[in-house]
């Protein structure tokens, strides 16, 4: 009999749990999404993750999870969006990263004729990988050796004045770290100057930029799903954008996904 009744508030217990943990994932878009993706419910799972975006909008692992369902639903170019947006909150994301480069190959065109700048190659190499704050805390490394460098230095000049002894080596630890601080200060402007720029991602199939916003305007050049630009103006319902080293023309605000900068309008 004490046996039954174990059993019983043991299956019991079980049970809530088990009732529970679903109210849990019904209660949680996010948990519902992973339980959809993990069922190949990839509408459904979309769905989920779109929901816990309107309540996280800026959660980096939600829209990672969005690129994935996005991919798994053939939408290429909204899920390179989702990704680009989740790197721009979260540079390091691992899944993200690889799963944007996972993708990006896959586009049909993956370029139109442009001249290469410098300035999207620095930022390319150098400020899309590094987080908001991380050059600032380099830079602040760098000055504090180069403090501590010239006042030990100096230091040991004046007990050498004082005890009539050679003077210490040339400080070249000093004269590297602020030459090193010098490149690191310019970067950590160049990365807030560059997270104030609104980018967007193409997310149509193809669109044409005019050479002014409204319908049968002339058509300049055409854009691709995937294709990110730099964003410029509004006008009502079209923007000015810049494909970075080509031309500058206006398109549907739908066309386009933003991902990094904040939202232009």
């Amino acid at each position: 009999m004490p046996l039954q009744r174990f059993a019983w508030t043991f299956t019991t217990i079980l049970f809530c749990l088990f009732v529970f943990e679903k109210a849990q994932a019904q209660a949680n878009p996010f948990e519902t999404g992973l339980v959809n993706y993990q069922n190949k419910k990839f509408a459904e799972a979309k769905t989920s993750f779109e929901e816990a975006l309107k309540n996280s909008p800026t959660d980096a692992a939600v829209l990672t999870n969005l690129g994935l369902t996005a991919y798994q639903l053939g939408q290429k170019s909204w899920s390179i969006a989702y990704f680009r947006k989740a790197l721009s909150l979260n540079p390091s994301l691992p899944a993200a990263n690889q799963g944007l480069a996972f993708v990006l190959p896959q586009l049909e065109v993956k370029e139109i004729p442009h001249q290469i700048e410098t300035y999207e190659l620095i930022r390319e190499k150098f400020l899309e990988p590094a987080g908001e704050y991380s050059y600032f805390w380099i830079l602040a490394g760098l000055i504090f050796l180069l403090g501590w460098s010239l006042i030990r230095y100096f230091g040991q000049r004046k007990r050498a004045d004082a005890d009539d002894l050679a003077y210490p080596p040339f400080p070249w630890i000093a004269v590297v770290a602020g030459f090193l601080g010098l490149i690191f200060f310019f970067l950590a402007l160049a990365k807030i100057y560059d997270t104030q720029i609104p980018r967007g991602t193409v997310i149509e199939e193809k669109v044409s930029a005019q050479s002014a916003p409204g319908d049968n305007q002339l058509s300049l050049f055409d854009l691709y799903g995937g294709f990110e630009v730099v964003i410029r103006s509004q006008s009502g319902d079209w923007v000015q954008v810049t494909y970075p080293g080509a031309l500058t023309g206006w398109i549907k605000k739908t066309s386009l996904y933003v991902t990094s900068g904040g939202s232009p309008w």
